[in-house]
């Protein structure tokens, strides 16, 4: 398959795309990754067209429609995955079937499904992919407007990015910390952390932990991703996974493999979707239920440090065994491939 990734590539945001790309073409398939802040920056280098493209997000969408239009002629992708917000039109979604034989697939991250732009790009969707299981008995169907083909992306882990490694003492100074969290400033976190700080807590992330009273002490001003990041799974005791309330329900974050395949000590809040890997609290994870359940688990692991490398071990064979992009994007490719061949059966005559 040739398949057209159009998805944010900035690594403090969100690396999965790039993992589930390597993956698809180790697989034999062919892909091509084309994201704003590199196609702005390669064809608007200096200027007020590149200004704009930063500045106005209409002008940007227009910027990454002409672009994707044009790669897409000249590619020809069986697929076309469309990330974001989205980041091309919907009419430019629409154009596309006329430029290429390409199936349009809207990938949903956040359940951000009210907005207009979203209900307008499901609409000129072939196929959807969701991260958060509570999407699918929404969006999957053949009447009102639902998809017949939605799929599953679940969290991953890259073994190649996301392993154990020997931190030097200056590493462990630095990214060393009872309790490690990496993620953005919002009230629930805030509420949740605030107890953890009298322990040896590091917070990275958004720049609005600077101002949190009794936190501000703890954060960390600085860029979180590859190696840095590994890094720090590698050296914290513990490593915090809190969910967005506001944009996912049953899903958890790629965090939880990520850890694990570094043999690291997740614990991690309680999602629905834990439930469908083989993942067990107590046995190869650590699930905690509210912030009171929160503190008492941690004071209980920071004592007892057999135990936390116990777990690490387990859930680290259960991530390797089956939580990959390896695992993962063959699963997705044959779904894809699935939607090709209902295409081609559509398209036969009917005897």
């Amino acid at each position: 398959m040739r398949i057209l990734f159009i998805t944010w590539l900035n690594p403090t945001t969100t690396d999965y795309a790039l993992f589930l790309a390597r993956a698809w073409q180790e697989l034999g398939h062919e892909v091509h990754l084309l994201a704003p802040e590199i196609e702005n920056t390669a064809h608007y280098r200096s200027g007020v067209p590149y200004l704009l493209a930063w500045s106005d997000p209409l002008f940007r969408q227009r910027v990454m429609d002409r672009r994707t239009e044009a790669v897409a002629c000249s590619f020809q992708p069986d697929l076309t995955l469309v990330g974001g917000s989205p980041l091309i039109s919907p009419s430019c979604m629409a154009r596309l079937r006329g430029l290429t034989s390409s199936r349009i697939g809207y990938v949903i991250s956040y359940n951000h499904l009210f907005s207009t732009a979203a209900v307008k790009a499901i609409q000129q969707s072939d196929f959807l992919l969701v991260h958060d299981t509570y999407l699918l008995p929404l969006l999957r169907g053949t009447r009102y407007g639902r998809r017949e083909h939605v799929f599953w992306r679940p969290s991953m882990a890259d073994p190649q990015e996301h392993r154990p490694l020997s931190l030097s003492a200056w590493d462990r100074q630095a990214y060393g910390a009872e309790i490690a969290f990496i993620g953005g400033c919002g009230q629930s976190r805030i509420d949740t952390l605030q107890p953890l700080a009298q322990h040896d807590l590091r917070i990275w992330g958004g720049r609005q932990w600077a101002s949190v009273p009794g936190l501000s002490a703890c954060f960390r001003d600085e860029p979180v991703y590859g190696l840095k990041k590994t890094k720090i799974y590698n050296a914290a005791q513990i490593v915090i996974n809190m969910e967005d309330g506001e944009k996912q329900i049953n899903a958890f974050s790629e965090r939880v493999p990520e850890v694990l395949a570094c043999g690291g000590f997740v614990l991690t809040e309680w999602r629905q979707d834990l439930e469908r890997t083989s993942l067990i609290d107590g046995e190869s994870v650590a699930i905690y239920h509210d912030r009171n359940d929160l503190c008492e688990k941690v004071r209980h692991y920071l004592a007892h440090p057999a135990e936390r490398q116990r777990i690490s071990e387990a859930g680290r064979r259960i991530v390797l065994r089956e939580m990959t992009y390896a695992v993962g994007a063959a699963k997705l490719a044959q779904q894809f491939e699935a939607v090709l061949a209902a295409r081609c059966c559509s398209a036969q005559p009917q005897g």
